[in-house]
């Protein structure tokens, strides 16, 4: 009993310093993107969008999937942590090279020589990322969460602070490369002040190897994920003008932003703690049926009120030049409601060692979008994004066959944790509309309304439905205020 207690606390604990951290990590980003986007131009964010996708799957590489293998493996030892360290130091090295000299090609095939020099330099940040893979597997894999939200909260403000005054100096797109090398090598430098572990120059990769088996999955899915979500704005680039790519980054970056935020949390807390207690089926499936509920309460309130709001918040926060990416960011949020409880199924399947599945179930996901993609590119940017939300939507019940099979959950249970979020979300976010649509006022006075009306009913039904998560987090957060 005081194992399950301790380790229902450091679950706690791990929720609350991850949404915290998160929370603040995105509020500094939500303010360092405003001042952004008031001052780049709409072809600035639109050059970057085109590397994204390049730089993230170099990630993915020297990464390789080693940093959940750490977390599920039975004992981690310096030997294993090690041969991680080199690996991945290693492998972005020449990954780098052949980026380096593909940049001409990726330039041509984007119709955009200034992407050469451009890449160039913003390649070098997966190369900085690598010295701190081992690092952050550390303090992933020991319930770590203060330390590690405090290296990506300071790593966010101090790349701010350089993004922002390289922009104000003229410095264009060039503001976006800086943030994004000071911040990666801003992170490296605190996780290796953090974690207690160091690397020796004894250079043995057999153990990095013997995971490869299970590792090698998640490297595959992670890639299969980044082509899912970096793919669009890539290939777009190809297809349709600078500043519908702009737009539809734009629209991206604010639903991912939102969604993110719950995502982030669910990893960095989920994986190790189901980890922790594989052997006990019926104790994991309470825990997980409760992580399932506490990511809903959150994630479909914020992801259809970002929706809802985005025609005010968007003109007044970063311009009228960006109303465009309204109607594309309202699709994206449908999307993002249920991206966060996806990944909640995938976390489970890891924690169970079940890397196999969660590459086959993205696999699926990803041919289904490619086949979409292709069949809806002439229609326009809205079809193409419907599609893909109403994929996302049912791929819920796709994750929900593999992980059933694995605990015992069934479909009554998976409805009865999200079905009454959903409902209330719809109902909240849904009176504030439609009294703000009544009210025919200005844009701030409307977007008061939406919120101003939508929270308060959002909690009233929470209380009315006796929703025991709702009372837990309200009765932690009394605890954390009165200690």
């Amino acid at each position: 009993m005081a194992e399950g207690e301790d380790l229902k606390q450091r679950t706690a604990r791990g929720f609350f310093w991850s949404l915290m951290g998160n929370g603040t990590q995105q509020f500094v980003t939500l303010l360092i993107g405003v001042a952004l986007a008031r001052i780049l131009a709409v072809e600035d964010y639109a050059l970057v969008a085109m590397l994204t996708v390049f730089g993230i799957i170099a990630g993915n590489l020297q990464e390789s999937g080693f940093t959940s293998a750490l977390a599920v493996r039975e004992k981690a030892e310096q030997k294993d942590y090690n041969a991680v360290f080199w690996f991945s130091v290693l492998v972005s090295i020449c990954i780098y090279a052949i980026l380096f000299a593909c940049a001409p090609l990726i330039a041509r095939f984007n119709h955009a020589p200034q992407l050469t020099p451009l890449g160039r330099v913003l390649f070098l940040g997966f190369v900085c990322s690598s010295l701190g893979t081992a690092h952050t597997a550390y303090l992933f894999r020991h319930l770590m969460i203060r330390q590690k939200t405090t290296a990506q909260v300071s790593a966010s403000i101090l790349s701010g602070v350089v993004g922002l005054g390289m922009a104000i100096g003229g410095a264009g797109c060039w503001s976006l490369v800086g943030m994004d090398l000071t911040y990666k090598l801003t992170h490296t430098i605190l996780v290796w002040t953090f974690a207690p572990w160091r690397p020796t120059l004894h250079i043995d990769l057999r153990p990095a190897f013997t995971m490869f088996g299970f590792s090698c999955k998640l490297l595959l899915t992670n890639l299969l994920n980044t082509f899912n979500n970096q793919l669009l704005q890539s290939v777009l680039g190809h297809y349709v003008a600078p500043s519908s790519v702009g737009h539809y980054s734009q629209a991206n970056k604010w639903n991912t932003l939102g969604h993110s935020l719950l995502t982030g949390m669910v990893a960095s807390v989920a994986q190790p703690v189901l980890a922790r207690i594989e052997q006990d089926q019926q104790r994991q499936l309470r825990v997980f049926r409760k992580m399932l509920r506490f990511t809903a309460l959150l994630a479909f309130p914020c992801m259809l009120g970002l929706g809802v709001t985005a025609p005010e918040f968007i003109p007044l926060l970063i311009g009228q030049k960006w109303m465009p990416c309204v109607p594309l960011l309202q699709i994206l949020c449908v999307a993002g409601m249920f991206i966060p409880v996806n990944s909640v199924y995938s976390n489970l399947l890891i924690s169970r060692s079940k890397s196999g599945l969660y590459l086959l179930c993205t696999s699926l996901f990803l041919l289904l979008q490619l086949v979409w993609l292709l069949c809806a590119v002439e229609q326009g940017m809205r079809v193409l994004l419907l599609g893909i939300t109403t994929l996302t939507i049912l791929w819920v019940f796709v994750w929900h066959a593999f992980v059933a099979r694995e605990i015992g959950l069934t479909l009554r249970m998976t409805l009865t944790d999200l079905l009454p979020f959903a409902f209330s979300a719809i109902t909240a976010v849904g009176a504030g509309w439609a009294l703000a649509m009544l009210a025919h006022c200005d844009r701030v006075p409307s977007l008061i309304i939406k919120v101003g009306v939508a929270v308060p009913l959002y909690c009233l039904l929470m209380h009315l439905l006796r929703m025991d998560v709702y009372r837990e987090c309200l009765n932690f957060v009394r605890r954390k205020h009165n200690a």
